[in-house]
């Protein structure tokens, strides 16, 4: 008669526009252009709901040499809003190369500190008869800051990429605890000192263990890959695909994009979870913007009017870190 189901919710957050930063989600594509590659993507899901959820990407990687051997390096700044969640991740990332065949073979690492900051639920009560203050309880907060370890390798060459990675491969852990926090804030003048409740804010945290719950962030494997087909007239048709699985969900996206001549491109993508990604962007002189609209169908994202992506990406030439040699006259000619 009695019995327990763990429950788990999907913790990654799957980007719509994936390809424009693989290194997200497989720390061995750092590098793999050569270039240095900044990118930057806004997300705003479920527009029209009440608190929808903020996503905010930065990914940045470039290529080096040590040794005579390929390496590249990245970093990536991640984080999301949702309700009164507010998880962050600042990782550096590592990859190592070999040519294999037509391609290159990387292997990549990522290390980084995933900032936690959670709080299920907070009521508000009037402490006083006038009710000129009240005071905050929270309820089931998480406050951690804990290490997050990732790995990848991929494959690619001039028209193909393919790559595994898995995320949080130490599973994190952190707990969420049933704390009750009192904390006063003031809509009006406060009357005289003589508010008997005035001093709740002196009162200290009350952590009752016995009803904090451990939990984990799940190590998650995600396989991505894609290929550029070229047609004709500077023409090109790619077909990508994200496929991100955890123990209790698996995600898959299927994207069909057109590029002309690599400065215009645009497509469509299909979600596994009963939606749909229109996309256009363009790059010009390194310089490149992207949107994408997100048609959810099912879930609370049925009942929204969509869901917005941005991103801008600007890549360097690898000259910029070059010194330059500087102007002199020879003594001969003096």
């Amino acid at each position: 008669m009695c019995c327990s189901i763990k429950l788990c919710a999907q913790w990654e957050s799957p980007i719509a526009q994936y390809w424009e930063v693989k290194g997200y989600y497989n720390p061995s594509y750092a590098g793999i252009a050569n270039s240095i590659n900044t990118t930057a993507i806004y997300k705003y899901q479920g527009n029209g709901i009440e608190g929808p959820s903020q996503r905010m990407l930065f990914t940045a990687d470039m290529p080096f040499t040590l040794l005579n051997k390929r390496h590249g390096a990245g970093i990536i700044a991640y984080t999301e809003n949702i309700g009164t969640l507010r998880n962050s991740l600042f990782a550096a990332q590592y990859s190592f190369k070999q040519q294999i065949g037509s391609g290159m073979l990387n292997i990549g690492s990522q290390a980084g500190i995933y900032n936690l900051n959670y709080d299920a639920g907070t009521v508000n009560l009037i402490t006083n008869p006038d009710q000129t203050r009240f005071s905050n309880i929270s309820l089931n907060t998480t406050k951690k800051q804990t290490v997050d370890i990732s790995a990848g390798i991929s494959w690619t060459a001039k028209k193909f990429y393919v790559g595994l990675s898995t995320l949080h491969i130490n599973q994190p852990k952190f707990y969420v605890y049933n704390i009750t926090s009192p904390t006063n804030t003031t809509d009006y003048p406060l009357n005289n000192s003589s508010d008997t409740h005035a001093n709740y804010s002196s009162q200290s945290l009350t952590n009752n263990s016995s009803d904090s719950l451990k939990s984990h962030i799940p190590l998650s494997l995600i396989f991505t890959t894609g290929y550029n087909i070229p047609l004709f007239n500077s023409f090109e048709i790619q077909p990508m695909m994200l496929i991100l699985s955890n123990s209790n969900h698996t995600y898959t996206q299927a994207t069909l994009q057109i590029e002309y001549d690599n400065k215009l491109s645009g497509g469509f993508s299909w979600i596994s979870d009963n939606g749909y990604s229109i996309f256009a962007g363009t790059t010009i002189q390194g310089f490149g913007l992207g949107y994408a609209y997100i048609i959810d169908k099912n879930g609370f994202g049925k009942d929204s009017k969509g869901s917005h992506e941005l991103y801008l990406k600007y890549d360097f030439p690898l000259d910029y870190l070059k010194p330059r040699s500087q102007p002199h006259k020879s003594i001969r000619f003096l």
